[in-house]
């Protein structure tokens, strides 16, 4: 089958876009992307056998269209025009819709080609997602966007879909509630491909020999609101006179960077908070290997209950103890295995209990960082998790 995979950003990176389209391959499908260029990339290229094709976009009308995709038609209209080109040029079998954004285009595409499989891939709770961002409870959004327009239009456009495609179990739930029905919705989580994964991985020239002297507690991910990382550094400034070699590593980037490092200032462990910026998706794993315990802090919503983070299980594989907020997905996994300890969100108090009683235990650490390691191992992991993605393609 020939697939056409729609991702509304630049590619690469994107670990499960690149993991489903991959699995596709290794199935004997034939898997083409189409994808933004915000100008330094090719315009096709063959990228670890997917057929890549970009189209030029300038990065601020890309934000700002898909932020007004209810009020005007920009985004569409870009949107129908590179996908019909491709439909017609491949001859495409199948599209797979990367998030709800692109889904605006379900009932066109279903009307225009009406032969071609239409598969809506949920990497996110979407319509939770956009409420929780601060940008929507300003004066601006309240009088020119709509919260309430997303979950409209989520239930029109995904009813349209032949199949869907979520990432946890909770949010199969949530979708069938709004759907009525859950028979074409897949479970596909966020785990982890380990084999590709350690392959792409490459060290860092000096990094272990920067911190192999501290007790380094790591995240790595989103510079968001709905991270919590400011909890965490309320944490760290709570355990520095316990843990007096500590070292908060912060791995990657976002619009409240400023705000965290003036907060880590504002309590005196600026020295004990280190950013370390964006980093190449090669470099997780030389990140990782530094860490005593690795950190989930998102806070809790309506989105965060009903997705699973990549991080986890990247964090599991490499056998660290992992201390997250009581996010359901995050819980239960973290609980059944006996990987981690869970804390209270938004609660910094709780998080540094947390974090000193896995400090002053040691072999704690080490068990839950083996039992994680042996339960990705076993069942979390891509290969396992992936077959219902394939049984999509593999029906008529």
């Amino acid at each position: 089958m020939k697939i056409l995979m729609l991702l509304d950003s630049e590619f690469p990176p994107d670990v499960r876009v690149e993991s489903e389209a991959q699995s596709l391959i290794q199935q004997g499908h034939e898997v083409h992307l189409v994808s933004y260029n915000y100008g330094e990339k090719s315009e096709t290229e063959l990228f670890n056998g997917i057929h890549l094709h970009r189209f030029i976009i300038n990065k601020q009308v890309a934000k700002k269209s898909k932020g007004f995709i209810h009020q005007f038609p920009v985004y569409k209209n870009i949107w129908k025009k590179q996908v019909s080109l491709l439909i017609d040029k491949l001859k495409v079998d199948a599209v797979h819709i990367h998030d709800l954004p692109l889904c605006i285009l379900i009932g066109y595409l279903r009307k225009k080609y009406p032969q071609i499989k239409v598969v809506a891939d949920m990497h996110e709770n979407y319509p939770y997602l956009v409420i929780d961002q601060p940008f929507m409870n300003t004066f601006f959004a309240k009088l020119f966007l709509s919260k309430k327009a997303w979950f409209v239009k989520e239930k029109e456009w995904l009813l349209k879909a032949i199949d869907i495609v979520c990432v946890a179990p909770e949010m199969k739930i949530r979708l069938k509630s709004v759907l009525g029905s859950d028979q074409n919705i897949s479970i596909v989580p966020n785990t982890l491909g380990f084999k590709s994964f350690v392959t792409s991985q490459k060290p860092i020239e000096g990094l272990k020999d920067r911190f192999k002297d501290y007790f380094n507690i790591l995240y790595i991910g989103g510079f968001d609101p709905i991270r919590g990382l400011e909890y965490l550094i309320e944490a760290a400034s709570k355990i520095k006179s316990d843990i007096p070699n500590l070292r908060i590593v912060l791995v990657g980037d976002g619009n409240i960077v400023p705000a965290l490092k003036e907060l880590a200032t504002s309590l005196n462990i600026e020295k004990q908070v280190i950013f370390e910026g964006w980093q190449s998706q090669n470099h997780i794993q030389a990140y990782i290997e530094i860490a005593d315990i690795c950190v989930i802090p998102h806070l809790k919503s309506v989105h965060t209950d009903s997705t699973s983070s990549n991080k986890l299980f990247q964090y599991m594989y490499f056998a660290k103890p992992l201390v997250s907020s009581n996010c359901v997905p995050l819980e239960k996994v973290i609980n059944e295995e006996q990987c981690g300890l869970i804390f209270k969100d938004r609660n910094s108090d709780d998080l540094a209990s947390k974090l000193l009683e896995l400090y002053r235990n040691q072999p704690l650490m080490h068990e839950m960082g083996i039992n994680g390691q042996k339960a990705v191992n076993e069942k979390y992991n891509w290969d396992f998790t992936v077959q219902p993605l394939l049984d999509i393609y593999s029906k008529n």
